[in-house]
Formats: structure tokens, C-alpha cells, sequence
């Protein structure tokens, strides 16, 4: 079921390894170099710094974006870039590298690329993880039979020899401001398993089957039947605080928001649930000169049990190499 690899070429050409700190208050996240992604938002790099960064890396469309970053002189966007950042860098992903921190990607024929996944809980990942170590096995057995005629390789040249990178796979975490980052960003990768060939990149944020079905509940139309569509929950008039402000919370769960509005309001039914999609709400924050006020005091709350989990997972995400899967 293997058969290449590919090398995030992220936004700055960065080949490195990045280390995503723990989910923690920006204030004790430590500084990272002014090249690297905008795995961290910490009040040790100036604002001019992290605009620079977040403006080079957040504002064009979504996947197969081509346009540059938008100039100086254009129109800012409804709320700081610092500020999106700095909402999302709390929602912990989850996506599966091998041993040394090399992504597992896979190969698109329509594009001729390679897409990542990212999940949203802990779970999602580990049933992917758990399905591609059974079909592990079989890929090996078919690898060898196929050998000596050199059947099975992705693009030219390529090789139908298994890696054995499943064998220690592990489930990483990133931050999801880094993921919507690499979601708009469109990128070239060098195949580990395929002499180094490259492939565009793409990334895509994978919520769990019960939040797509509990959207598609309340939606009824083809949006969420899409791949890379995560559903965002919110009731109209449900508040809470944050740094002493009031604001506007999206929930990556129905439960989530139910417990909230029972927290504040035990003797209220709660009202009716609306939807809206991760990807339009992150363009609609970022982009220069918007006009959605609805974002304005918009935050993301993540699933508390993604939260814990992602304090146990690893953070070493190997950026400029990927391993390609069929």
C-alpha cells in the first residue's frame, strides 16, 4: 500500500525539523527562529515580526493557492493575524509520521501530489494508524512479488520497494494554526521513497465521521460530504470570557456546546445548533479588507479530550520530507 514520500517545502522553503511546543499560554511558549512557521505565538517575538510572518503565510486561497502573499498597502483584515493565530494555535491536530518524524502523505492521481491529513481527534488518527499497520503486511508481500518487474512506484522512476516506516509510526501533534498555514499554501515535496522526486503538496484538516454527520444533520446540502470540510458549532447569544473580553465560541463538537450552554443556563433548552465551515471562516478572518463581522469575536474551543491526549503525543513534524502512500 506504500510507494513514495514527499518534502513539505513550507512557506519560507523551510527543510527542517519542527518541534510544535506544547499547548500552552503564548507567554511561555519559547521563541522559534523568524523563518520557521508559525508553529508558536509568543509575546517574545515583536508584533511586526509576527505580522510579517502571518502575512507571508496566511492569505491566499485554500490548497492550491498560487497568488503571493497580499502587499503592505492593501487592507488589513477584520481582526490581526496575530490575533487568528493566535485563537487557533489552542486546537490541537493529530497526524501520523513514522519514526523519525516523517509524514505519511497520500498520492493523489488526479493532482499527481500528495495530500496530509490532519484529524481533529486523537481517534480519527489512531483508526487510520491502526488500518494502515494491517494492510502493512499485505503491502510488503506484494512489493516482493513485484520486484523484478518494478510495478507498484508513483511518478517516474520511482520505486515499488515498501519502506518499513509503519512498523514505528506514531500519531504527532500540531497546532491548528500551523495546519490552516499549510492548508493555503500550495507546495512542492520531495518523495523519501521515490528517488527524490517531487510532487505538489497539499494539506487538509479531517474532522471525525459523528461531527460530519451531526453537521450534515443540521445542514442538508453537499458541503460536508466533501472531503477536507470541518463543521464548526455555535448557538446565536452564547458567550463566554476570555482575557476579559467577551466572545463568541465555535465548537468542533455538538456535546461541547451543549455542556456549555447547560453550564450557563441549566434551566434553558438549548436553542437551536448552527453550523458553519472552518476553511470559509479562517479565509473570511484573513482575508485583507474583509467584511465579516461575524468573526470578529469568534473563537475556536477545542475538544477537551484532543487537548489532554495532545499532552502525551510527540511534536517532531519533519518539514521538506514525506512518505508517499498509495
Amino acid at each position: 500500500m506504500l510507494a513514495l514520500c514527499s518534502c513539505a517545502l513550507l512557506l519560507f522553503a523551510l527543510l527542517q525539523v519542527v518541534n510544535v511546543q506544547s499547548f500552552c499560554p503564548a507567554s511561555q511558549i519559547s521563541q522559534v527562529p523568524s523563518t520557521a512557521l508559525l508553529a508558536t505565538v509568543t509575546t517574545d517575538i515583536s508584533t511586526n515580526l509576527r505580522r510579517k510572518i502571518i502575512q507571508s503565510a496566511l492569505v491566499t486561497p485554500l490548497a492550491t493557492a498560487t497568488q503571493p502573499a497580499f502587499a503592505a498597502e492593501k487592507p488589513p483584515p477584520i481582526i490581526p493575524l496575530v490575533t487568528t493565530a493566535k485563537r487557533l494555535h489552542a486546537v490541537p491536530t493529530f497526524t501520523i509520521v513514522d519514526g523519525n518524524g516523517v509524514p505519511f502523505h497520500t498520492y493523489d492521481k488526479d493532482s499527481a501530489g500528495g495530500y496530509g491529513y490532519f484529524f481533529t481527534t486523537y481517534q480519527s488518527a489512531l483508526y487510520v494508524l491502526d488500518d494502515a499497520k494491517a494492510a502493512f503486511a499485505k503491502a510488503k508481500e506484494e512489493a516482493a512479488k513485484n520486484k523484478d518487474k518494478n510495478t507498484g512506484a508513483i511518478g517516474e522512476e520511482g520505486t515499488s520497494d515498501v519502506p518499513d516506516a509503519w512498523g514505528q509510526a506514531q500519531i504527532v501533534t500540531l497546532p491548528l494554526d500551523v495546519v490552516m498555514q499549510l492548508s493555503v499554501k500550495k507546495t512542492q515535496s520531495a518523495a523519501q521513497n521515490g528517488k527524490g522526486n517531487k510532487f505538489v503538496t497539499y494539506y487538509q484538516v479531517i474532522p471525525s465521521t459523528e461531527d460530519l454527520n451531526a453537521a450534515l444533520r443540521i445542514e442538508n446540502s453537499q458541503r460536508y460530504s466533501e472531503r477536507g470540510r470541518v463543521p464548526l458549532f455555535f448557538v446565536d447569544g452564547l458567550t463566554i470570557s476570555e482575557d476579559g473580553a467577551e466572545v463568541n465560541p465555535v465548537y468542533f463538537r455538538t456535546k461541547d456546546l451543549i455542556a456549555e450552554w447547560q453550564k450557563q443556563y441549566p434551566d434553558k433548552e438549548v436553542p437551536q445548533i448552527k453550523v458553519r465551515e472552518l476553511n470559509e471562516t479562517f479565509r473570511a478572518m484573513i482575508r485583507p479588507g474583509g467584511k465579516d463581522t461575524s468573526v470578529e469575536k469568534l473563537v475556536f474551543v477545542a475538544n477537551p479530550e484532543s487537548v489532554e491526549k495532545a499532552k502525551t503525543c510527540g511534536r517532531s513534524y519533519k518539514l521538506g520530507e514525506m512518505i508517499l502512500t498509495k
